[in-house]
């Protein structure tokens, strides 16, 4: 009797343990701030140690707004860098009390990226921005928000995001400026080649921004600078 207890448990685990071997963990999703990077924390946390100047103008995004040095490319103290390397419109979301909390006068908005390459669809990541633009007006009312288009890429460079994509998410941020009342920013085209891929001079890997591009950014947006 005892050993066909035994024989009944050992055959009760050996059933078990595939099941326990083979399972596979879910996938990261931008909604959980505890699967960002340390690189995201630390980040995020400086933002909440820095001092908001009065009048600030703040430039928020990802490692393409992280990128750049936009008090010296300005001469603009009140410019404030608030870009996060593999940030998200969902990591944005997280971090969107410290944007407001200092009642910037310019955000110059660009997101977007990073969702396309993590199978966020477009009316997905659009409806996310349209999240932040809401919070930032109702949390800071006399904020002006600049909606800036997403830049090409070199395709499938970086991950699975391709121009035809951002294309189609450009399109849908035009329409999401309108409807949110906010000015639309469209870099995309001073930054595109024939082929409409990145510019091969404003960059060497095919993401990542040189100090040409961001001069010619700033060279945009100037006018609503001053």
């Amino acid at each position: 009797m005892q050993r066909k207890i035994v024989l009944t448990v050992m055959l009760a685990v050996l059933v078990t343990i595939p099941v326990l071997s083979f399972s596979q963990p879910s996938p990261p999703s931008a909604n959980n701030i505890e699967e960002f990077s340390g690189y995201w924390k630390h980040r995020a946390d400086l933002f909440q140690t820095l001092p908001n100047p009065e009048g600030e103008i703040c430039f928020l995004g990802d490692s393409i707004t992280d990128g750049c040095e936009w008090a010296e490319l300005t001469g603009n103290l009140k410019c404030t860098n608030r870009g996060i390397s593999s940030d998200t419109a969902w990591g944005i979301m997280k971090r969107i009390d410290e944007i407001t909390e200092g009642r910037p006068a310019k955000v110059f908005l660009m997101i977007g990226t990073n969702d396309l390459d993590r199978n966020k669809t477009v009316p997905e990541v659009s409806d996310k921005v349209g999240e932040i633009i809401d919070t930032i007006k109702r949390q800071s009312p006399t904020t002006e928000i600049y909606l800036q288009s997403i830049l090409p890429v070199w395709d499938y460079t970086w991950g699975s995001r391709n121009n035809k994509t951002i294309d189609e998410m450009n399109t849908e941020l035009v329409k999401l400026a309108s409807q949110k009342k906010v000015p639309w920013v469209n870099l995309a085209p001073f930054f595109k080649d024939d082929t409409g891929a990145l510019r091969k001079d404003l960059t060497v890997e095919g993401l990542h921004l040189n100090g040409r591009a961001y001069y010619l950014w700033y060279s945009v947006i100037r006018k609503y600078l001053e």
